[in-house]
Parts: structure tokens; C-alpha cells; sequence
């Protein structure tokens, strides 16, 4: 069976506090390793960027430790969450979705959202891992336009291995 090892971050930026205090929780930023790359959804763009959205990264770009936490699970179709990254790649960031995911998050508010036309952190991989059929654990009955970095790691980590 296959892995995929998801990455959750904790940030120390302004936006990043409000996103713990929101949360209720230390992680601020989700990313993972697929097609040998690290792949994530970024407000601000890394070298190479061409705007503020979904790209691969370096696979070293992050590092298990004090500030991210690698959590390795197990996939059963490895193949369906990489075509569902390769499609992702290139959509532009949602700056509007992190604040859904808060309204949602706070008030039990799910204002309209837009689907895959754009993407934050943590909905990209909360798609990818839907589009691969996740084992020793299920993704919570949430959309993924509303899933916020220590939400999804809430829900992965009973599947890690």
C-alpha cells in the first residue's frame, strides 16, 4: 500500500496567530510530499512562483521537527491523489477561503465558497487525500473549502503510521 506524508506547520506571523487563535490550535499551514515534490497552496509566492497559489516545492523545502510535523498515511489509490495534485497545480490561492473556513469555523457559517477555482493549504490536501481514498481513518464530514491546517491534522493524525 501506498504513503503520502502530509506536512502541518506552525507559523509565527501576525496572520498566523489569528489562524491559531481561530483554530484553537499550533498549526497554521499544511503541505505534503507527492510526485517527489513538496506541494502546497501559498499565499505568498516562493521563488519561482509565478502568483500566490498552488505549487511544487522543494522536497527538503520543510523539515520534521520543532516547527513541522511530517504524518506519513497510507493510501488506497496513490494514483487518483497524484492526478488530483497535477490537476491542482497552478490554482490560484484562496485569501477569501481562509476567511469562510474562520466563519465556518466560528460561527457554523458556511458562506458560499467557490470549489477547486481556488484553493487554500489545507483544502488542497483535504482534496488530494479524498481523491486517494485515505486508510486507518475517514475525513470528517466537512467541505474542503472550510478546512482549516489543525483541523485536517485533527483528522489525519488517527490514520498516521
Amino acid at each position: 500500500m501506498d504513503t503520502i506524508t502530509l506536512i502541518f506547520c506552525e507559523g509565527g506571523a501576525w496572520y498566523s496567530n489569528i489562524i491559531k487563535k481561530v483554530e484553537h490550535g499550533r498549526f497554521t499551514h499544511a503541505a505534503g510530499l507527492i510526485l517527489n515534490s513538496t506541494l502546497e497552496a501559498q499565499g505568498i509566492c516562493d521563488r519561482g512562483d509565478r502568483y500566490p497559489g498552488v505549487w511544487l516545492h522543494s522536497p527538503k523545502k520543510y523539515v520534521d521537527g520543532q516547527e513541522c510535523e511530517f504524518v506519513t498515511v497510507r493510501m488506497n489509490d496513490i494514483a487518483a491523489a497524484e492526478e488530483k495534485a497535477r490537476e491542482l497545480i497552478g490554482t490560484l490561492y484562496s485569501f477569501h477561503g481562509c476567511l469562510e473556513a474562520g466563519m465556518e469555523m466560528l460561527f457554523d457559517v458556511q458562506p458560499p465558497s467557490d470549489g477547486e477555482t481556488t484553493v487554500m493549504c489545507s483544502e488542497t490536501w483535504a482534496r488530494i487525500l479524498a481523491a486517494g481514498g485515505p486508510v486507518g481513518f475517514t475525513l470528517p464530514e466537512f467541505q474542503p473549502d472550510f478546512v482549516a491546517p489543525q483541523r485536517l491534522y485533527d483528522a489525519v493524525i488517527q490514520g498516521r503510521v
